[in-house]
């Protein structure tokens, strides 16, 4: 009896280590809530994480989805607890601290506004050119830093839906936010008033998303290599086309 006990211990030590390791093979990717691009609520996630997971599979790397705030993702890569985080766009500090990916999808900043309150487009080469508009926009976004150096104060909100709420509201004139989380926000909170928004014609920016890449994270590098050649066989093979055409997204890049 003893060593049927002994066996049995051994046994079931042995399939909970394989099933930990097996655990720790997939590998971690962090994302947060930004529909249409990426959110845990759409189907596939939102059509950045569906192209994510086509990368993967094409690269035969088996990857775990973790929804965080987006302070917990950034946290996440900078201490080697996941691979990556997206979708993200490279500025100056993000290169100091992490690597990149090849682009996924293009990203358009606007600025949204309500029709009623301006009447005609809003005319702008420069920031100083907006000085007598309020603006809100989203804190932590790459902008700020942009408009103070500029001399123009921003009302922030902790969210995109806060500041479309805000924009409705009428706290201030003109709403900086990407182009298609916009406007899937009006859809989402004021689905009878879509003609009542507009953007200005001018983008507030065109910028490249990406996979923001822990420099921590084991085999980094490897894997990063291995996801940027996949990336370009899911766009040979039609991959991405489909699934860009599947949410109604452009493809320029």
């Amino acid at each position: 009896m003893k060593k049927i006990s002994l066996i049995g211990i051994v046994i079931t030590s042995v399939l909970i280590f394989s099933s930990v390791c097996t655990a720790s093979d997939k590998i971690v990717l962090a994302t947060g809530e930004w529909p249409p691009y990426t959110s845990e609520k759409m189907e596939g996630y939102g059509f950045f994480t569906e192209i994510v997971s086509a990368v993967f599979k094409e690269a035969g790397l088996e990857i775990e989805y973790k929804f965080y705030p987006w302070l917990r993702c950034e946290d996440a890569i900078q201490k080697g607890r996941a691979f990556a985080a997206f979708p993200y766009m490279i500025n100056e500090d993000r290169k100091a601290k992490y690597d990149f990916s090849d682009p996924l999808a293009n990203s358009t900043g606007r600025f949204f506004y309500l029709k009623k309150n301006i009447k005609s487009d809003v005319v702008w080469e420069t920031f100083e050119d907006l000085k007598n508009y309020k603006i809100g926009g989203t804190a932590g976004y790459w902008y700020e830093k942009a408009f103070k150096d500029a001399g123009i104060e921003l009302d922030l909100a902790v969210s995109d839906e806060l500041g479309m709420k805000k924009l409705h509201g009428g706290r201030f004139d003109l709403l900086a936010t990407d182009e298609l989380v916009g406007w899937d926000l009006i859809k989402t909170l004021f689905p009878t008033e879509i003609d009542n928004f507009a953007i200005v014609s001018t983008p507030l920016n065109n910028d490249q998303l990406r996979l923001m890449v822990s420099r921590t994270y084991p085999d980094a590098q490897a894997i990063t290599e291995k996801v940027n050649q996949a990336i370009k066989r899911i766009k040979d093979k039609g991959i991405y086309s489909e699934i860009l055409k599947k949410y109604n997204v452009s493809e320029e890049i």
